[in-house]
């Protein structure tokens, strides 16, 4: 059943109507759930008093994932809470790739991601990092998490760990001719959606946590990014975990939000990456092997099996052309390409880093 909570006190389970003048704003939902302000040096206990002691300070920090690779973490150490806001409750709430209506769609889309990662692997910053390693251990580049914030569809649902970034999600739309604006009016109710990462078990039936953290390129670790990995047909509200908040729109509350993010550019700042992901958006052409790999991921997250003659009535009805070479390419954008530049950039990255020490894993941050 969906956990709904209204007014951050009553929670009620099922569907549940109400006026919007009787909701919270987003501000004063904020003082309701008892977020606290970030980066003042106040000192948290997460696990008790007698247990770690950490701070409200946000930056990156390492950790090692079931791999034994380093990934480096956006946002406070330890979150014991993560956020999603959107500025209108859907009736369900999917991933990309799961709102596409079709098999073809959805192969399309999966098709279009692919060739993206495949020439994020050819970034010079995305591959400096690759060959990099943290303590000891090499780095988790995440081109699947960077196709998401890039905009390419996938099977993976946005969370931060930042509540004020959920709220401009929360409070803030999309204009494709104009860019983020500020919600002014609203005949709907926005909604916050909050989930405990700890409370998803990673080999069960609900979906993955997945941190993004810092990648080479921006968008990431700007959100304070993690991601949930979602099942085919899943709904995120569906997810027992997972509580939602509704809130009413107000004007000045939505700019005030707007203004604090510089219009959203602190979230979204312009680069390379997001042009290239503009032409992916519209890719048609790809190679057989990008085709393969889409057809791969798509049976893997439906679950279900193709046939050679189904492909191919698929294919030509999604209007797939197959080429030799890979079309996308950073060709003619503005990309670093200086080697001393892009390992001084690493540098700072690995010099921002905060992690423990145990007396049986230290090293300096290195470079292969």
């Amino acid at each position: 059943m969906n956990n709904w909570n209204l007014l951050g006190s009553q929670r009620h389970y099922g569907n549940v109507s109400m006026t919007l003048h009787s909701l919270p704003t987003i501000h004063e939902l904020r003082e309701q759930l008892g977020i606290q302000p970030l980066n003042t040096g106040r000192q948290i206990y997460p696990f008790g008093m007698a247990g770690i002691v950490t701070d409200d300070m946000e930056g990156l920090h390492a950790v090692s994932d079931e791999h034994g690779r380093t990934q480096l973490t956006s946002g406070t150490e330890f979150s014991m809470q993560v956020y999603r806001g959107q500025t209108q409750e859907y009736k369900s709430c999917l991933p990309s790739l799961g709102r596409a209506k079709t098999p073809e769609e959805q192969l399309l889309a999966l098709c279009r991601n692919i060739a993206f990662e495949d020439a994020l692997a050819e970034h010079p910053f995305v591959r400096l990092a690759e060959q990099s390693a943290f303590l000891g251990n090499s780095l988790f580049i995440d081109k699947e998490g960077l196709a998401q914030h890039y905009g390419l569809p996938t099977h993976m649902l946005d969370v931060s760990s930042n509540f004020d970034v959920a709220s401009f999600f929360a409070a803030c739309a999309w204009n494709s001719d104009k860019g983020w604006e500020p919600v002014t009016e609203a005949k709907h109710h926005g909604i916050i959606y909050r989930l405990t990462p700890s409370a998803i078990d990673p080999s069960g039936d609900l979906g993955n946590f997945h941190i993004v953290g810092w990648q080479p390129l921006p968008r990431p670790e700007q959100q304070r990014a993690s991601a949930l990995r979602m099942k085919s047909g899943q709904d995120f509200k569906e997810i027992p975990s997972v509580e939602c908040f509704r809130f009413r729109h107000r004007a000045r509350v939505s700019v005030r939000i707007w203004k604090a993010f510089d219009e959203g550019r602190e979230l979204f700042p312009a680069d390379a990456a997001a042009e290239l992901a503009t032409q992916a958006e519209a890719l048609q052409q790809f190679t057989r092997a990008q085709i393969d790999r889409a057809w791969a991921r798509l049976e893997k997250w439906t679950e279900t099996s193709f046939l050679a003659e189904k492909r191919l009535v698929a294919e030509g009805s999604c209007n797939l052309f197959e080429v030799a070479s890979p079309i996308l390419s950073w060709a003619g954008l503005d990309v670093e390409t200086d080697e001393d530049h892009l390992l001084e950039k690493l540098q700072e990255v690995f010099n921002r880093v905060r992690y423990r020490m145990t007396a049986s894993h230290f090293c300096d941050s290195e470079m292969k």
